[in-house]
């Protein structure tokens, strides 16, 4: 009687094939240290069998699942829609694959309860090791984690981030970078639209924006500043308050925050960049639609997702922080030559 490939063990597999049980394991975990003629007929008895490993035997001898975890305090919209996420989930997957690890992710919509089952679950073991995007509603979901002594990659910047493996992009740099381009374009009035002070990296960007005023002779006075939620309507509504100052300049904090930046110069007959130009903050894949294009300082989401899986899939101990690059991507809503300075 034939086994059926859901009850075959390595030592049927590497009979089969006329190998060690230890060379077989080898081959499904893509060792090196293993002769090419011999991967291949081990691999040829897999593929005859249909054999798969069972994950939950594997997971009882090596007290590790392969699993890891996504949680993500978010609402319905903001996790179909918003293009960062999108960018972050993609680097995620990039980096399980490339530490043959799987992933799932646990939208959190709403917080209490909710969140407290979650978070039990997941400290229970049920993943090896989880990501946690950081942000107002997440604060007590790290704490809790981290206390709980779970495995914890915080992507983001947390208000308390005692005790934290993160990854980051640096938003000051990135800020000041963004500010410094605009007044080295001439542009006398500087203004910022960010985040509220509980997203920590708008507060950062911010920070970057003040630092370049005071670095060219100027007075990083709040007169310049409005701050709203990071979407769309907030920069909305923040552009229509900052625009009775008659900025000449606007750094938006968030991509989407200069579309509603855009909407609002649209509806009161401001020419871009004539009038007032614009700097972004995200260069995201699924960047906004705007005419003419935005000129924004690029964080790699892409990369952030990866090294987040890296670190948990390491040797990396708490504290310990990642900061990655940003550069700045030239459009035509600053008013620069892009002839001159490259779309790079």
């Amino acid at each position: 009687m034939v086994a059926s490939s859901q009850n075959l063990t390595l030592e049927e597999i590497g009979k089969r094939a006329g190998v060690s049980r230890s060379t077989v394991s080898r081959v499904l975990n893509d060792h090196p240290d293993v002769r090419p003629a011999v991967r291949e007929r081990v691999e040829a008895v897999i593929a005859e069998t249909g054999y798969h490993p069972n994950q939950a035997a594997r997971a009882l001898v090596s007290n590790r699942s392969g699993l890891i975890g996504l949680v993500m305090l978010t609402e319905v919209d903001e996790l179909f829609g918003d293009p960062y996420y999108s960018a972050l989930v993609t680097g995620i997957q990039q980096g399980c694959l490339d530490h043959n690890l799987t992933f799932s992710i646990f939208p959190v919509l709403g917080t209490g309860r909710r969140a407290d089952v979650v978070t039990g679950q997941i400290a229970q073991g049920f993943v090896d090791g989880v990501i946690v995007t950081a942000g107002p509603r997440s604060e007590q979901a790290i704490t809790t984690l981290r206390d709980r002594g779970t495995r914890l990659v915080v992507v983001g910047h947390p208000v308390h981030d005692d005790g934290l493996m993160r990854v980051d992009v640096e938003n000051r740099v990135g800020g000041a970078a963004a500010a410094t381009h605009l007044i080295g374009h001439g542009r006398q009035r500087v203004g910022f639209v960010g985040p509220t002070s509980d997203f920590v990296f708008g507060v950062e960007r911010l920070e970057g924006y003040r630092e370049a005023l005071r670095a060219a002779g100027r007075d990083p006075s709040d007169r310049w500043v409005r701050l709203d939620q990071p979407n769309p309507a907030g920069g909305y509504r923040a552009a229509l308050a900052l625009l009775h100052e008659e900025p000449d300049a606007i750094f938006a904090a968030t991509d989407p925050m200069a579309e509603g930046v855009f909407r609002a110069l649209a509806e009161r007959g401001v020419r871009i960049p004539d009038d007032v130009a614009v700097v972004g903050f995200d260069g995201l894949p699924r960047r906004p639609k705007i005419d003419p294009p935005l000129t924004t300082v690029v964080q790699p989401v892409g990369d952030v997702g990866r090294t987040a899986v890296d670190m948990l899939a390491g040797e990396a101990q708490a504290p310990h922080l990642v900061l990655l690059p940003t550069h700045l991507h030239i459009g035509s809503s600053c008013g620069a030559d892009d002839a001159l300075h490259g779309a790079g």
